[in-house]
């Protein structure tokens, strides 16, 4: 429960969490739960401290850490994927780790509904959402769930534009979405199916055209990310972070499930896997990799990851209502969003 010293406001524990009844289609509510002072988000790129901050946050103030991150969703990927450690999810409740199989898919949707329905229930037990990863998409859809990946999809009506795009053409069912959302329109060659397809889709199920949404961020988001003036030293802890996977079994791991599920599996796609894809004959032939290889892949997942770090960056930049912190400078985020929490600060 949140602890009566953090002085939260009394409104905070009498909070009614929506019901999944209560949402209507267009996925409005799920704003509205992830809005202050129901919940905390956590982001920045890899190798940041967020995770640390998230669970010393979510003890202060009697939190629930909820996983915003694309992979510690599958069940066996530990090491490559950085969880918390047994210790620190048995100290402080964690969800949306561990619930997929590896060799099964899932979507942006499907993470938005899991933890709409998570954050209900830390809100229904009196506790807030601390909501911490790095996967922009999966934030997207909890900020702007009208946007692409947190827009309701209908199978059977986009099976229908499906059918009537291979019917009609492409420069018809573009002209068609001109009619209501003319500036995507400008953007799409009559050709691309798969995004007029869904463009109409949006403007069926919503009411609003894609091209209105994109901008929409409605609640007032206590967010805060890490990150360094210094990019070299993210670069350093990135480094750092791949050699201790690697000492810790990450070649192991990745073996292990590549071999088991293939390197087309969803899963599979995750930097920190990928790279040992092109060298498991080697691995199948002499049971292990070789010195020159796992050097070889450690570099590649290293360059990978630091690539990734700043598409990060450029993705939580985009948001206005981002704190941005020092990597480290966790007392700092801490007074900022306790501060938010009592409702002293508006957002930046």
């Amino acid at each position: 429960m949140i602890p009566s010293d953090t002085l939260l406001p009394s409104s905070i524990t009498g909070i009614p969490a929506e019901t999944a009844s209560s949402r209507d289609s267009s996925g409005r509510a799920r704003v509205g739960m992830f809005s202050a002072p129901r919940a905390v988000m956590v982001a920045g790129p890899t190798a940041s401290g967020k995770s640390a901050f998230a669970l010393r946050l979510a003890e202060k103030i009697g939190g629930v850490v909820i996983s915003a991150d694309s992979m510690q969703i599958y069940r066996g990927l530990d090491i490559g994927t950085a969880k918390e450690t047994p210790e620190g999810r048995a100290a402080i409740p964690h969800e949306l780790i561990d619930i997929v199989d590896a060799d099964k898919s899932f979507s942006v949707s499907e993470f938005a509904s899991a933890a709409q329905l998570a954050a209900e229930k830390a809100l229904t037990d009196g506790r807030i959402p601390v909501v911490v990863g790095g996967t922009g998409l999966y934030f997207e859809s909890l900020v702007r769930p009208l946007g692409f990946g947190g827009t309701p999809s209908d199978e059977a009506l986009r099976a229908r534009l499906s059918a009537r795009f291979d019917e009609e053409g492409g420069a018809k069912m573009l002209e068609l979405l001109r009619e209501t959302d003319p500036e995507t329109a400008a953007r799409l060659h009559p050709n691309d199916k798969k995004r007029i397809v869904r463009a109409l889709e949006i403007v069926e199920l919503t009411s609003s055209p894609m091209s209105a949404q994109k901008d929409e961020y409605d609640g007032d988001f206590i967010m805060v990310c890490f990150n360094s003036s210094d990019r070299q030293k993210l670069y350093d802890r990135i480094d750092a972070r791949v050699d201790e996977m690697f000492s810790a079994g990450l070649p192991q791991e990745a073996a292990y499930f590549l071999g088991k599920i293939g390197k087309n599996a969803q899963s599979m796609q995750a930097i920190g896997y990928k790279e040992f894809a092109p060298y498991m004959d080697e691995y199948a032939a002499n049971g292990a990799f070789s010195s020159q290889s796992l050097s070889e892949i450690a570099e590649a997942v290293k360059k990978n990851t630091r690539n990734y770090a700043k598409r990060q960056i450029t993705w939580f930049r985009r948001y206005p209502f981002v704190k941005w912190f020092e990597i480290g400078d966790f007392d700092g985020a801490e007074n900022y969003v306790m501060s938010r929490l009592r409702g002293e600060n508006a957002a930046p």
